[in-house]
């Protein structure tokens, strides 16, 4: 047996496999798909079983207490929801469970120096994939079918024959009437979406490439720098809307809370919004476009013909998945979204970089749920999210020690004492 079954190379190995499996691993079910493998539902919630499994060795090293008892928490909450409901929600467990396993492994490895690489390393695959996306389209859809991955998946339903020939996903052509947002003449109406096979994760992934980018001093600003302007080419690749605005506000925010114990007044955004969402479905019956104003008008309306038992999770009869606030009301309960939202804001963070990371993060999650309901928990970018998490909490495990090690650290002081002593006679 080694003395440190838990080494660093290990570590990185592992980091690898787990975050980039967390990301990649739609895309290579869609390439498999293409070339004649048939992938189904099925076989999706197992290879998202399979990544959390191996995030395994990045848990290994300690067992955190905290996590432990929260997840018995919500796994005895959600079972006593189902008893209501009548029937038990896997979505629900799954959603939970990913942050829950990423922040832990990121939590044991502790290290900004290993996540920076790790970022890198996933911002060039993605920008290497997205521009041979929009310069040789048809080389990309060869490999990756993505409307077809959908189709066969039953994630989407058949429309026109258009989509099928084009083989991106719905949304990765701008519709004529509404055009693409940023350079419209130079990139024309397609989105790229990389090997997240649609444009919405991009830009997601983007964004928290910002946050985590904007989180670092002054004194890494090269590093600051490499993040920032990748990540503002994702943007106008996938021409996010979204990213776009998100991004303007984390800018904002960084300016105005540097640090410190101001960063606790993103906690309170989500009572705004939900305030200001409820106002625009009480008086914005005029809002019902496809722009932010119809978005947050239409969720305003979901939250108002909710029921009570809805509000609580245990009513089965509502479907929310476009209406994030109502999605995640409804499938944890209020009570448990309360006691989610407040172990956030209390996780452990050492310094002002992990304080604003986390209030970065913060803002990300209270307006993706304006006009998404699941995309937060979409694995392909909730597994690096949480995982950088748990990163910035800069408590990493400490690998074992062997009995010899401890020995052989006193015999040298020991040394180092008697040469010292002869020195001093001498």
């Amino acid at each position: 047996m080694r003395d440190r079954p838990y080494s660093d190379k290990s570590q990185n190995r592992w980091v690898l496999i787990a975050v980039g499996g967390a990301t990649f691993y739609q895309a290579i079910l869609c390439a498999m798909n293409t070339f004649g493998f048939p992938v189904s539902v099925a076989l999706l919630m197992l290879g998202e079983v399979l990544i959390i499994a191996s995030c395994i060795p990045l848990l290994l090293p300690r067992l955190l207490p905290g996590v432990v008892i929260l997840a018995s928490l919500l796994g005895a909450m959600f079972c006593a929801q189902a008893l209501l409901k009548g029937g038990l929600d896997i979505k629900s467990f799954r959603d939970v469970l990913i942050p829950i396993v990423f922040y832990w492994a990121g939590r044991n490895v502790g290290s900004t120096q290993a996540a920076d690489r790790l970022l890198k390393i996933l911002v060039v695959v993605i920008l290497i994939i997205g521009f041979i996306e929009l310069w040789a389209t048809d080389f990309f859809t060869q490999i990756f079918d993505v409307f077809g991955f959908y189709l066969d998946t039953g994630r989407v339903q058949e429309v026109t024959s258009y989509e099928r020939e084009s083989k991106l996903q719905l949304n990765g052509i701008r519709p004529d009437g509404i055009g693409r947002t940023l350079l419209p003449q130079l990139l024309s109406n397609h989105r790229v979406s990389s090997v997240f096979l649609e444009p919405v994760s991009l830009g997601n992934f983007a964004t928290v490439v910002v946050a985590w980018a904007l989180a670092k001093g002054k004194e890494q600003w090269r590093t600051q720098a490499f993040f920032l302007v990748t990540a503002v080419v994702l943007i106008v690749l996938t021409d996010s809307r979204f990213a776009l605005l998100c991004v303007t506000i984390l800018i904002a925010a960084r300016l105005m809370l540097n640090g410190g114990w101001a960063t606790y007044l993103v906690s309170l955004i989500p009572l705004i919004i939900l305030a200001g969402l409820v106002l625009m479905g009480i008086y914005g019956d005029e809002y019902n476009g496809d722009d932010y104003a119809g978005r947050f008008a239409r969720s305003g309306r979901t939250l108002l013909e909710m029921s009570g038992y809805a509000v609580l999770g245990v009513d089965h009869t509502g479907s929310y998945h476009d209406y994030g606030y109502s999605y995640v009301l409804a499938n944890f309960g209020l009570i448990s979204v309360m006691a989610l939202w407040i172990v956030f804001w209390l996780l452990p963070m050492k310094d002002e970089e992990g304080m604003r990371f986390r209030a970065s993060i913060g803002i990300y999650v209270t307006l993706i749920l304006c006009i998404s309901g699941n995309s937060v928990f979409a694995m392909k970018t909730a597994g690096v999210v949480w995982f950088l998490i748990g990163i910035m909490a800069k408590d990493p495990a400490r690998p074992l020690v062997s009995k010899a090690q401890p020995e052989a650290a006193i015999r040298g002081v020991g040394r180092r004492f008697t040469q010292g002593s002869g020195a001093v006679h001498s």
